[in-house]
């Protein structure tokens, strides 16, 4: 089966529509469903039934989408395998918290990029859960997030110490909403347990999607934040906030490299570890 047939059949099934896909894909509609008919026809069955809704896989869809990322990933791993071995710079494909990858990776990147420089380095944000879930499904190597880390399922590194503070505006009154990423981001979790402590779990949580927003929502008054000292500290207007540290055993999270426990780790992966080890 052509390897851009099946890619399409994700897509389409991860977007939830044709046209997600094309955009997805970088390519038109048109060819998207060119490529999902070539698939119907070579095996002689409808794979997505489409609606108003958007596209659903048929029963033999599911069954050939689950094979199909089977396939996909296991063409990955032969193909970086390879890559390594010929000494080519097999890809890395990271995850990162927000915070960390703004404060605490451009100067590690740039080192590993001078240590590796055939190897393609790609990072990508979202919330401890959400990365947890992509190095999980094989969607990304690594990541850099909040622990505590499933040993069971989860290799991990220690990679930076960060202590959690409480960011307000002077005027700010303990009646302010919590300014936060959307559910699943450690750093929220951690404010409500503390918040819970205090008896205030009935806070109002305002979700936003940039730590550079939520500051600057703080500085105006609109609510409070919790977050890493580096990050917060490092806010262009950081001189108008009140910052305070968390109380223990609140105050200090620790920040990990994780990857799944039977990834095998290519050579800038190897090198990233290698960095971090040298930083403690």
């Amino acid at each position: 089966m052509d390897l851009v047939l099946l890619k399409t059949l994700v897509a389409v099934t991860e977007a939830g529509s044709f046209s997600g896909a094309a955009g997805v894909l970088h390519c038109v509609q048109s060819n998207v469903t060119s490529r999902i008919r070539r698939l119907e026809e070579h095996f002689g069955q409808k794979i997505f039934q489409r609606s108003k809704a958007g596209a659903r896989l048929t029963e033999f869809g599911e069954r050939l989408h689950e094979r199909a990322v089977e396939l996909l990933q296991q063409f990955e791993r032969a193909e970086r395998d390879l890559l390594e071995a010929a000494g080519a710079g097999a890809p890395l494909s990271l995850g990162s918290m927000e915070t960390t990858a703004a404060v605490r990776l451009p100067s590690l990147l740039k080192r590993l990029k001078d240590l590796c420089p055939a190897s393609a380095i790609s990072l990508q944000t979202g919330s401890t859960a959400d990365l947890l879930a992509k190095v999980w499904n094989r969607k990304i190597d690594a990541a850099f997030v909040a622990g505590p880390v499933d040993r069971d399922r989860f290799r991990a590194v220690t990679a930076f110490a960060e202590r959690l503070v409480c960011a307000r505006n002077p005027a700010g009154t303990v009646s302010d909403p919590l300014l936060a990423f959307r559910s699943g981001c450690s750093y929220r979790a951690t404010a409500q347990s503390w918040l819970r402590s205090i008896g205030r779990s009935d806070t109002e949580v305002t979700e936003m999607g940039t730590l550079e927003g939520i500051l600057g929502c703080v500085e105006a008054g609109l609510g409070f934040a919790v977050g890493p000292e580096s990050a917060i500290r490092g806010y262009r207007n950081a001189g108008e906030l009140r910052i305070e540290p968390l109380p223990d055993p609140f105050a200090q999270v620790t920040t990990y490299l994780v990857w799944r426990n039977d990834h095998s780790p290519v050579e800038s992966h190897r090198r990233l570890i290698g960095i971090l080890a040298d930083r403690q």
